[in-house]
């Protein structure tokens, strides 16, 4: 009997399509698949996604890359387009459709109003950068002020590899590159949530209630679930990962 070789599966969500690979330890790639999608466009100047179907494209093109028994999955990752704006309850469940990174324009008016109320020397001393239709917190203050009975229900704050990892895992991660283009809400330069100089910032400009904790990309986000997000809390432990990790 031929013994399965040891692979990572790797999924990156994109703004047309869902791309899957297996790539055996050695580089070689065993196998590819994607699946294509398209956005919505609700309003000119708004491209949103069903953050939904991330999650069933993941599951779809990982069933498909390990469907013939020859390997032997030991660590899944994940990535994605962004910035996005993913809100969602407590459980994780989205309480709208993703807000997509700069070709969505809504926010011009609470970039200029945050700018204004922040100034845009704090802003680029804490943040590294302007605001501008990449920054995913005018994005958030966007939806605090059109759509406030759904900002009521938001706890929690994804972007495609961290909406994921939430399904897989069950832990609330986000790497520090996308937390730093959720401008104004971290400061790059302490790698921290809520800098103290930029609570002063408008209401809704807080986000959501709480902020993930933010991790270096290459870090473990967590331990797999046995059968996806509605699984026990019984998770394998990612065979990537040393010993007592999460």
């Amino acid at each position: 009997m031929t013994a399965r070789a040891s692979a990572v599966l790797g999924v990156d969500v994109g703004t047309s399509s869902t791309k899957g690979v297996l790539v055996a330890l050695d580089g070689t790639i065993l196998r590819t698949a994607v699946r294509e999608h398209s956005v919505a466009r609700p309003a000119p100047g708004q491209v949103e996604m069903d953050a939904e179907v991330w999650w069933d494209e993941f599951v779809s093109i990982a069933q498909e890359l390990t469907a013939v028994q020859d390997a032997e999955v030991t660590a899944v990752g994940v990535s994605g387009m962004g910035p996005c704006v993913v809100l969602t309850d407590e459980e994780g469940t989205p309480v709208r459709p993703a807000i997509l990174y700069g070709v969505d324009s809504r926010a011009e008016e609470q970039i200029r109003r945050l700018t204004h109320v922040l100034g845009q020397e704090a802003i680029v001393a804490h943040c590294g950068a302007v605001l501008t239709s990449q920054s995913a917190g005018p994005k958030i203050s966007w939806v605090a002020e059109h759509e406030p009975e759904t900002y009521s229900r938001a706890r929690r704050l994804f972007m495609p590899a961290s909406y994921l990892a939430f399904r897989l895992t069950g832990q609330y991660v986000m790497d520090h590159v996308s937390a730093s283009q959720t401008a104004p809400l971290y400061c790059l330069r302490d790698q921290e949530w809520h800098s103290p100089e930029l609570r002063t910032a408008p209401p809704a400009s807080s986000g959501p209630s709480t902020s993930p904790p933010a991790s270096s990309s290459r870090s473990c986000a967590g331990r797999e679930r046995p059968q996806g997000p509605s699984a026990p809390a019984s998770p394998r432990r990612c065979r990537a990962c040393p010993p007592g990790s999460r």
